[in-house]
């Protein structure tokens, strides 16, 4: 996509991110936990910007040679523009920069957009928590980075 801008949070992208966080989970997160990630030191929290307009993010945590990715979103009304693929690939280099060795999501067995674009970036399914969001199971998928460029990245 074209003027697609990748960086890191800012405090003042919050409320647009907290428009997308409620426009995209049935759980969304508030402004206190959002703030809270922008100061731990390991976590990496950046946003896609187009024109000047916040319309994605993605929050994820470095520890050690591992990496949780905890939050990624899309605007809604920008969504399949491959915002949400050049937001994941920005983690993938930033953690091979890192030497992290892998890197693990959960997402729910309904959410087919967001597996898609896992599979199709490297990531494996696991492992399933059964009716870890109530009534529905998360899958567990993880891609290792470790493989001589293997993953989808490469």
């Amino acid at each position: 996509m074209q003027n697609l801008l990748v960086r890191d949070c800012r405090r003042e992208d919050l409320s647009a991110i907290l428009k997308i966080e409620k426009e995209s989970f049935p759980d969304p997160w508030g402004r206190e936990l959002l703030e809270k990630e922008l100061s731990l030191s390991f976590s990496r929290f950046i946003v896609a910007e187009v024109d000047g307009e916040i319309v994605g993010y993605l929050i994820a945590w470095i520890i050690g040679d591992s990496c949780e990715l905890n939050r990624i979103a899309v605007a809604p009304c920008i969504r399949k523009k491959g915002i949400g693929k050049k937001l994941l690939y920005e983690l993938i280099d930033y953690c091979k920069s890192r030497n992290v060795k892998e890197i693990f999501l959960e997402v729910r067995e309904s959410n087919l957009n967001a597996i898609k674009l896992y599979r199709s970036s490297g990531f494996e399914r696991i492992s399933i928590r059964k009716n870890y969001y109530g009534g529905e199971s998360a899958f567990i998928y993880r891609l290792k980075l470790d493989r001589g460029g293997e993953n989808a990245q490469g």
